[in-house]
């Protein structure tokens, strides 16, 4: 079969493997779509401290396939259930990452397969539900953010995950507020139940481009005793400066989010059945497996996502 391998940041190549074999428990899913991610850019160009841990290295980790006839999806990862995090209520410390999904077949292992993997219901195309595990990540990072009913929140990102995020605000009853970004990405705001504006003064301030300038923009723009998320990763050498003042005498509240759960994944498939937003316009391009490298050395500037098809 042919799968996409990353020997390096900016080194992916399509290669002929042998085809995965399930053990136990595990289960062997025939990939229909994958999708392209800011993650995956991000470790395509800089590498990334757990999904590029050796190399060649399986790449891509959001997916949608079929097994025995039936259409598919699972999250990424799984808890592990026993550690200290897991027992706190809080992100598990051991979790099971899966990669591979830009490939023509991949194995789910037990432990996923025990909890995040889930027939796809009725109606819902696979390009859409292979969005599970980017919005069972901005589920967890609303939460994260304690959004009330009436909260201004600002969104510092207008890509797939910011327009995901003020879903997920709107949904909670918050007003979001996209800041930054793209005038043609700026421009879909609404359809995901947003304004435009500069945040200023917002309770919540959910950072979501990945970059240092943003998380110290978040930071700056909350409102005295608000609250901050940082939710886009920065490479492990990153140290942004902060504003002391402010979290110390304005009693800022910082949080990070990173991830998702079984909860959000379960909550994440339940909304793109709902149709209530139309994730549709997330994908903006489709592209055969051979073309995936390509597509990462030199990305579209209109590019949210993009469907990749074995």
């Amino acid at each position: 079969m042919k799968a996409a391998r990353l020997y390096a940041p900016g080194d992916l190549r399509i290669e002929d493997v042998p085809k995965p074999e399930p053990g136990p428990g595990d289960v062997l899913v025939q990939v229909e779509v994958a999708l392209t991610d800011g993650t995956d850019l991000k470790t395509f160009r800089r590498g990334h401290p757990l999904l590029l841990r050796e190399a060649p290295a399986s790449f891509g980790h959001e997916f949608c396939g079929i097994v025995d006839g039936r259409r598919v999806v699972a999250a990424n990862s799984a808890p592990c259930g026993a550690c200290d995090g897991c027992r706190r209520g809080e992100q598990c410390r051991d979790l099971e990452l899966l990669t591979g999904a830009y490939a023509d077949w991949i194995v789910v292992p037990e432990r996923i397969a025990a909890v995040n993997l889930h027939d796809v219901p009725s109606g819902v195309p696979p390009h859409v539900a292979a969005m599970l595990e980017p919005l069972a990540c901005c589920l967890r990072g609303v939460q994260r953010a304690d959004v009330a009913a009436g909260d201004a929140v600002a969104i510092l990102g207008a890509g797939p995950i910011g327009l995901m995020l003020s879903a997920c605000v709107a949904d909670a009853g918050g007003s979001p507020v996209i800041v930054g970004g793209r005038a043609e990405r700026r421009e879909l705001a609404s359809a995901f139940g947003a304004q435009t504006g500069d945040g200023r003064g917002a309770d919540v301030a959910i950072e979501a481009a990945g970059t240092e300038d943003a998380w110290r923009n978040a930071v700056e723009l909350v409102r005295p005793g608000g609250t901050v998320v940082l939710f886009g990763g920065l490479p492990r050498e990153a140290h942004p400066p902060v504003d002391a003042f402010r979290l110390h005498y304005e009693e800022l509240t910082i949080r990070g989010s990173f991830h998702h759960t079984p909860r959000t994944v379960r909550a994440a498939l339940a909304f793109l059945a709902s149709g209530a937003y139309p994730w549709e316009l997330l994908v903006t391009h489709r592209v055969p497996l051979d073309d995936l490298p390509a597509l990462f050395e030199d990305p579209p500037r209109d590019l949210l996502k993009a469907a990749v098809t074995p």
